[in-house]
């Protein structure tokens, strides 16, 4: 409800006559009209937000806000009436210390107004810097509250000049810290700087929550930076807020420095709440040095427990920083929750060990992975390929560990002898792979498997030798293990690179063959091995070239850029007969999707 809380000079009011006065304020019947002897109400506005000594003219702020037409109930009018009484006991100087007393209050808005508005209405009082200093205090109400109500406040009283104080000015910044408005907030500054007002430790955390709600960090930081240089106390509700808003728009480095200057000064401050949000919004973000710094400090020596998403976090952090020791605490507590660990939880300690460069360790890991029955293969060791795969010195080293393990009793897993031979064969050291490969079954009781001979199979192919790759075929039958359709793929790619690429096709009608019943169609080539082959066939005017371009086709495979290298290199006679038609008879069925 908006009044104009003015009084009209020219026809004061006794006390006896008071009731009347105010009646308008508390009556369903009419708002007040312009030109009634009584204060104007206006039932459609929503805050009181000024004085006005002049009771014609309407002040511009009244117009601000609206809200609804207020309804009061029986027992509400009561209560107002009961109130009424109580303030036409008390004096002045009691009013004006039940109003100090009441701006303090929380949703104390209605009551502020009411008692400002009875003072200039029923007591006659000339409106003052009490009066104004209230009512600007009471705008720090989250609701009722506004900017524009504390701007137009400190016009009117630059137009009936009443001079402002360091109170009434404390007052506006803590209500700015709600409804923050910058050149407002500067206006003031600059005004008590003109009048050499300084500010109270409780102004500068007003000023300094308003810049951070107007997301003006920078300049916040530099007036929390001149708070500790004045030896002013940071109260912690402060730095939680600094600290809400830095996490919330990503400037992590910021917390961070927040965070280690309040535990290297007033480490107690901390609530337990705010160590968990932190440590969250570290882990979320991959941020280092925060979840450090935090799991040295709470989770370490004050037990915090973390959820496990949170714990899963930290250990993919301490895999991507190469941290064992962060890895290994992490495991550790998630190892004491009931549910087992699984591959996704040893993967990331994998990492960290071998990023550190302690093989062994990492190597270890593979085979306590082994014991706990998880399956491994080439996705859970690529964390170790990716490091030993980057010298000869380190794929050598990664042999000897084994080894070493075999030593101490330890059964070592298949995929981690795989890894080691992978590592040598993309390093280009084929030979040195196969010689560790006749040495498998001395450190892998089980044997190799199809993975072991894939990867050899990359390597022999990669160096054009098709004489290695039938060996290793040939091993594969002995051994009596699949082959699958990446072994078949790898033997097509050997064989194509030789002048007589006749056994390519034989691997090809094979690996059709023997994957017939697999899903999706199938086996077949991929998509690069049979460009290979089409662009060998198309060189040699070799017509099979146009059977594996009509059986990618078939498969799905995009041509098109395919189909038109081959028109425009292809030196051969045409299939077609006569009606433009491919003989049927020319196709090979063994290929056929069909």
């Amino acid at each position: 409800m908006a009044v104009s809380l003015s009084r009209d000079r020219r026809n004061p009011r006794s006390k006896a006559d008071s009731k009347l006065a105010i009646q308008p304020q508390y009556s369903n019947s009419r708002p007040a009209q312009e030109g009634d002897s009584c204060m104007r109400i206006n039932y459609g506005d929503t805050r009181r937000p000024m004085l006005d000594l002049n009771a014609s003219i309407q002040p511009a702020s009244f117009s601000q806000v609206r809200r609804p037409l207020i309804h009061r109930s029986r027992e509400e009018r009561e209560h107002e009436e009961r109130q009424l009484h109580q303030w036409d006991l008390m004096s002045i100087p009691q009013l004006h210390d039940k109003l100090r007393r009441l701006r303090m209050e929380r949703k104390a808005y209605t009551k502020v107004a009411d008692l400002v508005e009875y003072l200039i209405k029923v007591r006659g009082e000339k409106p003052a810097l009490i009066h104004y200093d209230s009512l600007i205090r009471v705008n720090a109400s989250a609701l009722l509250g506004s900017a524009v109500a504390i701007r137009n406040l400190l016009n009117e009283m630059k137009e009936h000049t009443i001079a402002p104080d360091s109170g009434l000015f404390h007052g506006a910044l803590q209500a700015l810290a709600i409804h923050p408005d910058y050149v407002l907030r500067a206006e003031i500054m600059q005004e008590m700087k003109e009048r050499w007002l300084g500010l109270s430790p409780e102004g500068w955390h007003s000023l300094v929550v308003g810049l951070v709600r107007d997301r003006q960090f920078e300049a916040a930081m530099d007036k929390l930076d001149e708070m500790h240089s004045d030896g002013i106390t940071v109260q912690p509700w402060l730095y939680d807020i600094i600290v809400f808003q830095f996490c919330e728009i990503g400037e992590l480095d910021q917390a961070f420095h927040l965070l280690k200057y309040r535990y290297e000064n007033s480490m107690n401050e901390i609530l337990p709440t705010i160590w968990y949000y932190l440590m969250d919004a570290f882990s979320s973000a991959f941020h280092y040095e925060g979840v450090k710094y935090i799991w040295k400090r709470r989770v370490e020596t004050e037990n915090m427990v973390l959820s496990d998403g949170m714990s899963v976090a930290i250990l993919n952090l301490a895999a991507r920083y190469f941290d064992p020791e962060l890895a290994t605490s992490a495991i550790r507590v998630l190892s004491g929750r009931r549910s087992a660990l699984a591959a996704f939880h040893y993967e990331p300690l994998l990492a960290a060990y071998a990023g550190a460069g302690d093989l062994k360790t990492a190597l270890r890991v593979l085979v306590i992975m082994t014991k706990a029955g998880i399956e491994i293969d080439s996705s859970t060791t690529r964390p170790l390929f990716q490091i030993i795969s980057a010298s000869k010195e380190l794929a050598k080293a990664a042999w000897t560990e084994l080894e070493g393990l075999v030593e101490d009793g330890h059964a070592i897993p298949v995929a981690a002898i795989n890894v080691v031979l992978e590592a040598h064969s993309v390093l280009g050291e084929v030979e040195e792979a196969i010689e560790l490969y006749k040495s498998l079954h001395e450190l892998c009781e089980s044997g190799p498997n199809t993975e072991t001979f894939n990867i050899l199979l990359q390597g022999s192919a990669k160096q054009e030798r098709k004489s290695l790759s039938l060996f290793l075929a040939s091993e594969m039958r002995a051994l009596k293990i699949k082959p699958d359709m990446l072994t078949y793929d790898r033997l097509i790619l050997a064989c194509l690179q030789q002048e007589d690429y006749e056994d390519a096709f034989k691997y090809l009608e094979e690996l059709v063959e023997v994957g017939k019943d697999q899903p999706g169609g199938g086996w077949w080539m991929r998509r690069g091995t049979a460009n290979l082959l089409i662009k060998r066939c198309v060189n040699q005017s070799d017509r099979r070239a146009w059977d594996l371009l009509d059986e990618m086709a078939k498969r799905g495979f995009d041509t098109f850029n395919l189909m038109d290298w081959v028109h425009q290199n292809w030196k051969g006679s045409h299939l077609e007969d006569g009606n433009g038609q491919v003989d049927p008879a020319r196709r090979l069925a063994a290929w056929s999707y069909s």
